[in-house]
């Protein structure tokens, strides 16, 4: 399709199908408008077509390496991560309507669906911590995730697991000082790691010690790779896989704890991980 008529669909969606007015009408987005929306939408634009859909094929052929723990992913997909965070992509995903950020990052992943990963894994990890964290978790976080500064992964599933979530052994031990204690291990973790940024937030499912088994004990836990004052949080890089079509996104093996110090802050009530991860 040409990408003007393709465009203009968009537009007419939004403006005679999906109703923006209505959405406007709203008092949180009372301050936009259809004008205030298009500008952002022609720059999702500009960047899925002039940055990040040249950047697909490179970036595919030149796959993040894995080299003595860490993640270095391509030059390309640098330049992405710069235009993404430019276009304040993350953010926007908590400041417009839904209807809105979500057409604007369908044109973001058609351009490069690897690319976009970082921001998309970023902003859902994001909304988590705003929904259900602690006012002192969100302050943590929330800003230095919603920038681009750190980025964020869902940290689910485990080797020996795979999808069956309720037989995870990931532990948190609680401890006086208002963390959990995180040991375990997690795998084909998107962006778990890499040289984007200077950290990353896993929002990683685990059992307080003494849950119910099963799903019913599961509780959700913000781990970073470095804490707030910098220092490593004994999250670890154990391997590293390659996606077929989106290779620039690592899919990683990761380890917590090795050195029983990998500290993880609790994110919504204990033992609604899971109902918190549907959301």
């Amino acid at each position: 399709m040409n990408p003007l008529v393709s465009d203009r669909y968009v537009d007419h969606l939004l403006s005679r199908v999906l109703d923006l007015d209505a959405l406007f009408a709203l008092p949180r987005f009372a301050a936009m408008g259809i004008d205030s929306v298009k500008p952002w939408l022609d720059s999702c634009r500009r960047v899925a077509r002039d940055v990040l859909f040249p950047a697909y094929r490179p970036m595919d052929l030149e796959t993040p390496k894995f080299t003595d723990g860490r993640i270095t992913v391509p030059a390309t997909m640098h330049a992405c991560w710069r235009a993404l965070r430019e276009l304040e992509v993350i953010e926007a995903t908590h400041a417009m309507p839904l209807t809105v950020s979500t057409l604007s990052s369908a044109y973001l992943m058609a351009g490069n669906c690897a690319a976009y990963g970082y921001s998309g894994l970023t902003a859902g990890a994001a909304h988590l911590i705003e929904a259900f964290a602690t006012n002192a978790v969100k302050d943590t976080f929330l800003q230095k995730m919603r920038s681009g500064e750190w980025t964020g992964t869902m940290a689910l599933t485990e080797p020996h697991a795979g999808s069956s979530l309720g037989d995870l052994t990931t532990k948190a031990t609680p401890t006086s000082r208002g963390h959990y204690l995180i040991r375990g291990a997690k795998i084909f973790i998107s962006a778990g790691d890499h040289d984007l940024a200077d950290n990353v937030v896993h929002l990683t499912l685990a059992r307080i010690e003494g849950a119910p088994g099963g799903t019913r004990g599961i509780s959700l836990f913000a781990v970073p790779k470095r804490r707030a004052d910098g220092k490593a949080n004994d999250v670890h890089v154990t391997g590293a896989i390659h996606k077929i079509g989106w290779r620039g996104l690592p899919s990683l093996a990761l380890s917590f704890g090795e050195e029983n110090d990998c500290h993880g802050w609790l994110v919504g009530p204990e033992h609604q991980g899971c109902a918190a991860c549907s959301r």
